[in-house]
């Protein structure tokens, strides 16, 4: 059994290599498989109509049949107006476990499948996360296995890295004729964390977003994934190196009524801090400014304001920062939303304390 992932068959389908005669898309982004199914209509077939693009269901309401489908598999030719492509959704837990019959006819056919017609079983269960894995575990893997043959394709629609996801996003843009920076990358990996599934979702935005320059840059990345003006964050600092109380409360109140998560802003912040620290640490060592900006991705009209700071920052006050920070951080993680909101809001008046101390 060939075990691939959502961008590899991507790029197999696109190629024309690969073989798909029976094709197994499984996984808790099914939305993923969807786009598989398209492109495989897409370069697969002459153009997609109802004799050559079926889709059988297996639910309370319809009880496919697997005998139907393979002899309709059976039946399409070399010629391209001949090909099919036949999906088995499987909608329902129970309908995972084949009975005895099916199987056989199911593993029969995979002997020697039809190489002008892609089967396709794909598992499209109303279930959450953690519901999916352990019917994965339990139901989903064994069948898997059973159906395991040289022909068969199997598509874990979860497994996702970070590298992949990069790669896929900048050809994707590129096939359109628009461009990414390097730090727009990685600004969207920092936004949306591992979640890298909803990264791909965001590509159409992406897209729109990016229609009279054909660029993006991190201010744009912000703002199509957040909603959110990226000056509006870079006030917040701001406000709070003055320590200008009022300002920096109307900004918090901004973000929070435009939907800005704390977590979003605390890792702004966190970000910030951990720049400032590592900028007074290659100023010690005699870096020249323009490399220090270029090492952490500070934008050149803000790079003279941004050194200005680091060198006014006392080693004692900027330790006293981070750790309220990251406490600030551990509160989120144990105490939600809430408790984080008010400690966001008290940062700024522990940022005055500590002035007066240093």
């Amino acid at each position: 059994m060939i075990g691939i992932t959502f961008f590899e068959l991507m790029k197999q389908i696109k190629s024309g290599s690969g073989n798909f005669c029976f094709t197994i898309l499984h996984g808790f982004n099914e939305f993923l498989g969807e786009q598989l199914i398209d492109s495989f209509c897409r370069h697969f077939l002459e153009k997609k109509s109802d004799f050559n693009y079926r889709r059988y269901y297996f639910d309370m309401d319809n009880q496919g049949n697997w005998e139907e489908i393979i002899q309709e598999a059976k039946s399409s030719s070399f010629f391209i107006q001949s090909r099919k492509i036949l999906v088995a959704v499987i909608r329902e837990e129970k309908g995972i476990n084949l009975n005895k019959s099916d199987r056989e006819i199911l593993k029969n056919y995979l002997k020697n499948p039809n190489p002008n017609t892609v089967l396709i079983l794909y598992f499209s269960l109303n279930s959450s996360k953690d519901e999916y894995r352990q019917i994965k575990k339990s139901k989903i893997s064994p069948l898997i296995e059973q159906l395991d043959s040289s022909s068969t394709c199997c598509v874990d629609l979860d497994r996702i890295s970070e590298a992949e996801v990069k790669n896929y996003l900048k050809s994707y843009l590129k096939e359109r004729g628009i461009s990414i920076t390097a730090s727009a990358l990685e600004k969207i990996i920092e936004l949306k964390g591992e979640d890298y599934a909803s990264i791909i979702n965001q590509l159409p935005k992406f897209e729109i977003s990016s229609h009279q320059e054909n660029s993006l840059d991190t201010e744009d990345i912000e703002m199509i994934i957040t909603g959110i003006e990226p000056h509006s964050i870079w006030d917040l600092t701001e406000a709070i190196e003055n320590e200008d109380t009022a300002k920096y409360l109307e900004i918090l109140k901004y973000l929070f009524i435009n939907g800005v998560k704390p977590t979003f802003i605390l890792g702004t912040l966190i970000t910030h801090y951990n720049k400032i620290f590592t900028a007074k640490f290659l100023l010690k060592h005699n870096f020249p400014v323009n490399d220090i900006g270029k090492v952490l991705q500070q934008p050149h009209f803000i790079l003279n304001k941004f050194i200005h700071s680091v060198r006014n920052f006392s080693d004692a006050k900027l330790q006293q920062i981070l750790r309220i920070i990251y406490q600030i951080d551990l509160e989120l993680k144990t105490g939600g939303e809430e408790t984080a909101r008010l400690s966001l809001q008290n940062f700024i008046f522990q940022i005055k304390l500590i002035s007066r101390k240093y």
